[in-house]
């Protein structure tokens, strides 16, 4: 299930659901912001608004209760989401660092050869001099992006 929740709600959906003993992936990135000249580090979510929950829909519902939640997706290839998840999992651990990709990215299937990211795929995107492999998850119909050395990536034929 794909939870949705309201603006700023993720952590607190988390949170929740971990007491409540709900297996649950949320992944964060950290953001730096300057306020009056200072530096403040913060875990945000990757994916705004949603929260990834792996249970029955009476889980949904219990974290609806909390009105916290606004709805919930409910997902017909919960193996698929668990690896496309994995992937980005694996590129935060590597070190890479991993921006949202806001839409379905259209270029060349790609694998990745060597490194940390070994054997993962993605759609590949040239922007501004780098190359970027875009790790999509399929029922939010967008990514996270990841910069890339190109000679880490083999194209996949279809």
């Amino acid at each position: 299930m794909v939870l949705h929740v309201r603006a700023r709600q993720e952590k607190a959906v988390a949170k929740f659901l971990a007491a409540s003993g709900m297996e649950h992936d949320l992944p964060l990135v950290e953001r730096v912001t300057v306020t009056r000249g200072r530096k403040h580090r913060s875990e945000v979510p990757l994916f705004s608004s949603y929260v990834f929950l792996k249970g029955e829909k009476q889980d949904a519902y219990d974290a609806i209760a909390t009105k916290r939640v606004s709805s919930f997706i409910e997902v017909n290839d919960q193996d698929r989401l668990q690896i496309e998840l994995e992937a980005i999992h694996r590129a935060l651990e590597g070190g890479y660092e991993v921006e949202e990709f806001p839409k379905l990215a259209i270029g060349a299937r790609a694998r990745v050869t060597k490194g940390p990211l070994l054997g993962i795929e993605g759609v590949v995107v040239e922007e501004a001099r780098r190359t970027c492999l875009v790790l999509h998850v399929e029922i939010l119909g967008r990514g996270a992006s990841v910069e890339i050395e190109r000679d880490l990536l083999e194209e996949i034929e279809d």
